[in-house]
């Protein structure tokens, strides 16, 4: 029996309590912006020169709480948020496949757009002195980059997790920028290339991820590119599904036949050696001789794998911990480390660094063959760095995704999972920029309204899309009993997300002409053959895939939609 019993809780005091919450939220709202008037309307603009965006978070983080490394990005005012789902109610614009899924890194970064990069220190300073230099020249970097003339999109403002960032870069050996390979533009930032390989000095090690989402001679392009515009750059490739390679990645037909990723985790660790092998050839010459790495390479075979799948969860059991060591809070253990610890003489590390959403976490994962870290689909769901150790002499770093500044729209990073979804505040622009590249009432099979005119020749919208979608799924809002269309474009977004609707991008000249396939194909002849016969088959057909390329775009020049 309790001591004391509780007391009863009136609906009078909740209110006055409720009320007392009030007046205290908006004192501390008024301390902090003396011209913030709380009368004042969401949708009413306190300036006569037009709408106006959200205040951009402070760049100083809570010292505490849960929200210490929560991204932090502006926010859409509620005038731009109409005047968006307005936009998406005009016809679409499509466009041809060279000017809408080519992308390169004029087209998503520019040289005055930089990433922050930690002040100069040494271990003879306090951690206050050393901070103190960080959040202002941070601050000094916010300054900068809102004064720039160039439009900036969406990119990370805390402090705190720019830290994570940086601490992983001193403390590994080895980086590796893992990217998605449905656009590895916007996920390779120069600024950060020359942030590890020139300030650094470290090599860089670059992962196309996601392979089993496009088709073969769309890595091979990719791969390509990156090799033309950074010769020293060190390239690999990695999927954790076992699903069979598109033979077309932009053709109706293929797109159509895309089915949702199995629910049960798998760890595919085919393609871990080859990453491994990678790795060995940038390591320095004083650490090769720490870790077996023809050893560790041929773990990770076929035929090593297939005899040892009994053994596969033992794979971290050398004397180390079985779970993720996670540094988080700073405290007087971790001193060292919180001010830039250096790299350690007794292991081989590797960082893998990178924006949200691009598996990070999945391949660590798959190398470990289980789960150590914890996986999301929600961008920034890794919250502090974490080491796991692979053997007693090489350890995976896993640094949490970050937003970089470039100068692509908001839609293509909503698309390409950098913001969460489910925090969008607006998501038909998004599914606008998808559908003027991609045919998605098609991909969907969806049908014009029963009340068109001309259904055969009926001018599709992003929101009549979404709303035609919400008929086929069923989903109505629960008053009105009209289609639910946010929560329509939403989910076309996660379908995004997860591939079953694929938006993949190529280099420039892709489409244009052949001299990508025709390099390759004088690649392949002198290149080794490989061991796999699907790997084989594409190669065969790739002087004739720009062709199929089309086809999508084709059907819907015939009907000049």
């Amino acid at each position: 029996m309790p001591l004391h019993r509780k007391k009863p809780f009136s609906a009078k005091q909740k209110k006055m309590q409720l009320l007392a919450k009030r007046v205290s939220k908006r004192d501390q709202a008024a301390h902090e912006d003396p011209e913030w008037d709380f009368r004042q309307r969401p949708n009413e603009e306190s300036a006569p020169g037009g709408p106006q965006t959200a205040h951009a978070p402070s760049a100083k983080p809570a010292t505490d709480g849960r929200n210490k490394l929560t991204s932090q990005f502006d926010k859409l005012s509620r005038v731009e948020i109409e005047d968006n789902k307005k936009r998406s109610m005009q016809p679409l614009h499509r466009l041809s496949p060279e000017d809408g899924l080519t992308m390169s890194f004029d087209d998503a970064y520019s040289a005055d757009v930089d990433i922050p990069v930690r002040p100069e220190w040494t271990y003879g300073e306090s951690k206050s002195v050393v901070e103190g230099r960080e959040a202002a020249y941070f601050n000094s970097w916010l300054e900068r980059l809102r004064a720039s003339d160039e439009e900036v999109s969406l990119y990370e403002k805390n402090l705190e997790v720019w830290r994570q960032l940086w601490r992983v870069v001193e403390i590994s050996d080895i980086l590796l920028l893992i990217v998605d390979v449905r656009h590895p533009v916007l996920h390779f930032p120069p600024s950060l290339y020359r942030y590890i390989t020139e300030t650094t000095g470290k090599p860089l090690v670059v992962v196309l991820n996601k392979t089993d989402l496009v088709a073969e001679n769309t890595v091979q392009a990719w791969m390509h590119y990156f090799k033309q515009r950074f010769p020293a750059v060190v390239l690999t490739r990695f999927c954790c599904y076992r699903d069979e390679a598109l033979v077309d990645d932009t053709a109706v037909a293929s797109m159509k036949m895309r089915r949702q990723r199995p629910r049960r985790r798998t760890h595919d660790s085919r393609l871990v050696g080859d990453l491994f092998a990678a790795c060995r050839s940038v390591c320095e010459t004083d650490k090769l001789g720490l870790v077996g790495w023809e050893e560790l390479i041929a773990r990770y075979t076929d035929k090593v794998e297939d005899e040892d799948s009994g053994d596969s969860g033992d794979e971290s059991s050398d004397g180390e911990p079985d779970e993720p060591v996670a540094q988080s809070e700073p405290d007087a253990a971790d001193e060292e480390a919180h001010h830039g610890e250096r790299v350690s003489s007794k292991y081989v590390t590797l960082g893998l660094v990178g924006h949200p959403n691009v598996g990070k976490s999945t391949i660590i994962n798959s190398i470990v063959r289980r789960t150590v870290v914890s996986t999301s689909r929600t961008p920034g769901h890794t919250k502090h760095f974490q080491t796991i150790h692979v053997t007693p002499t090489l350890r995976l770093c896993d640094c949490p995704g970050l937003v970089f500044p470039c100068v692509v729209g908001r839609p293509m990073q909503v698309l390409a999972g950098l913001y969460n979804t489910a925090q969008v505040q607006e998501p038909y622009t998004s599914v606008q920029y998808l559908a003027e590249r991609v045919p998605v009432e098609r991909v969907l099979a969806l049908h014009p309204p029963a009340d068109a005119r001309d259904p055969e020749n009926y001018v599709w919208s992003a929101w009549a899309i979404c709303e035609a979608f919400a008929i086929d799924r069923g989903f109505y809002t629960s008053r009105g009993a009209r289609p639910d269309v946010y929560r329509a474009s939403l989910h076309i977004l996660r379908w995004v997300l997860d591939g079953r609707i694929l938006l993949s991008f190529k280099p420039p000249g892709f489409f244009r002409d052949f001299a990508y396939l025709k390099e390759l194909a004088v690649e392949e002849t002198q290149a080794p053959a490989r061991s796999s016969d699907s790997a084989s088959d594409v190669s065969d057909n790739e002087t004739v895939q720009p062709i199929a390329q089309q086809s999508m775009f084709a059907l819907l020049d015939e009907e000049n939609c």
